[in-house]
This record gives C-alpha cells, structure tokens and sequence, in this order.
C-alpha cells in the first residue's frame, strides 16, 4: 500500500522525449508517497515507450500517455497534468525523464503547498553554491532569463525561472487553465505570468539539478530569441489583465516607463539626448519598486 503523502495525493507528470537512456532510472526513484506517475511520450522517435510499458508491468501508478505529434516539452506536462486533475490529484510536479532532477527535493516542493503557504512550488539553483554545478553557458543565460522573468512575472522573488522542478495545487492550477499555457520551452515562464494574474502565491525551494553529460535538446540562441519576445509579450498581456484594465497606477508607470525606454533607445541610437531614457528608466523602476513591495512570494 502507498504511504500518501500527508493526506494529499500526488500525481507527476513525467514529460519524455527520446529519454530511452534516463527514463528508467527515474522511475526508479519516483518516491512511494507519489500516487499516480503520468509519463508523456511526446513523439519520441527511440524506445522511450517501451521502457515505460515493462516498468508499468511492475509499478501499476504508471500510466503512458503518446503524443501522435511533438507538442513541446509544455504540451507534454500539460497533458499530465490534465490526466491528474481528472483523477482528482491534490497536488500536482513535475519530474523530467531526463533523470536530472532528484527525487529527494521533492517533499520541500511539496510541503510549503500542503502547510498552506503557497499555491505553487519551483525549485531554484541559485542557492548556496548549488549553480556552481550548472555549465557555465546555461549560468550565464539563466542569469539574463532570471532578470527578464522576474519583470515579466512580477515575481520578484522567484529565481531561475528555467528550472522546470514544480509543484501545485490542482485548484491553482485550474484558475490559470491548462489549456491555455505555452507548449514549448518557455512553458515555466507562462506558469508563472498566468500565476501572477491570478494572484497565486509563490515559493522558490532550493533544489540541486544533475548534470550527468546529457545533451540539452534545444538551441541556445534560438531559445533566448523566442524566449526574449515571449516575455515582452507576456509582461504587456499582464500589465493590461492585472493593472491597465483596473486604473491600477503601477500599469500605467511601467507602459510610460517601457515606451519612454524604448523611445530613448531610438533616440540614442540616431545621436539624440539621453533624457526621454532616463526619464523611462526612472518610471519603470518605480514600477518594479512599487511592484515588488505586493509581490505574492513566501
């Protein structure tokens, strides 16, 4: 019989793609208080859905879910996570099947959710000396994302929004809706501009990530390229839904801030003064300032 964990029931989703070589080893280690294990084989192309069938012969919390089509690594969580919340899961995580997320943090992601601090849980390696273990090209990326995403979410406190480690509460998840968050690899980010919308509460749990010379799928540049436009474009959306459309003031400092901005950039780039930028600079600041002190973090 399953230990639940403290009267909750757990579901992870377990988004694989072409994970034939991880994917055991982090089934595995999927701790016996996780209820239901949601393993998404998004399209994979190896013999990632084969493994998964033995060991569903051996573990009956397993259940395979196929994509007939890549839907990006957000569609694949997505996908558990709606199986979840039809099966009545109270708190819903994730788990890559690339092994490189260890298990045993699972329970910090966890607990401030159960204690009823928080609505959302993410883990973040930029504790201690823990990033001193991630490749030097994905610090300094994530250093960048980091500042992008904390305006963009308005979580200010959040750190390492790449960090795909998370934990939440299957009523909060709901008020964001699943069917609307993005597919790709700027799915966490969406998380957490839709979770501010909403107004969910946030916990950043220190975790440590395994890097075990797996080979990340994705393009840098080209990743830090979509990345960049989906943040502009979500920071303008949650301006509009949570301040803009209420008369909010932080609203209209940050879009007067941002327009100044990105006035005084052209500016200084055909020669002219630097005061519109300054100016810019300034008002959005204050927003960030202002933002900051309301900031639903724990």
């Amino acid at each position: 019989m399953l230990d639940v964990y403290r009267g909750r029931k757990i579901g992870v989703a377990v988004p694989a793609y072409n994970e034939e070589k991880y994917i055991a080893k982090t089934l595995e280690e999927m701790p016996d208080f996780v209820d239901r294990i949601y393993v998404v084989d998004d399209c994979s192309k190896d013999g990632t859905a084969k493994i998964v069938e033995d060991f569903m012969k051996k573990d009956r919390r397993i259940e395979l879910i196929r994509h007939e089509k890549n839907l990006g690594v957000g569609g694949a969580i997505v996908s558990g996570w709606k199986k979840g919340l039809k099966e009545g899961m109270d708190i819903l995580a994730i788990i890559h099947g690339d092994n490189q997320m260890d298990p045993k943090f699972l329970p910090a992601l966890l607990d401030p959710i159960v204690d009823g601090k928080a609505d959302l849980s993410k883990g973040t390696r930029f504790y201690k000396d823990y990033w001193k273990e991630m490749p030097k090209v994905r610090v300094f990326g994530s250093m960048i994302l980091n500042i992008l995403n904390k305006i963009a979410s308005g979580y200010w406190n959040v750190n390492d929004p790449q960090n795909g480690f998370f934990a939440i509460y299957s009523r909060a998840l709901k008020q964001i809706d699943p069917d609307r968050l993005y597919k790709g690899y700027a799915f966490e980010n969406d998380v957490l501009i839709r979770s501010n919308v909403a107004g969910l509460r946030v916990a950043n749990v220190p975790v440590r990530i395994r890097y075990h010379g797996s080979t990340s799928k994705l393009r840098i540049s080209n990743f830090a390229l979509k990345t960049s436009f989906f943040l502009l474009r979500g920071f303008l959306w949650r301006i509009w839904k949570k301040y803009l459309r209420r008369g909010n003031p932080i609203g209209f400092l940050y879009l007067f801030g941002f327009f100044l901005i990105l006035a005084g950039v052209l500016n200084l780039i055909f020669g002219l003064d630097l005061l519109i930028l300054l100016i810019g600079i300034v008002l959005f600041f204050i927003a960030c300032l202002w933002e900051s002190q309301k900031a639903n973090t724990v």
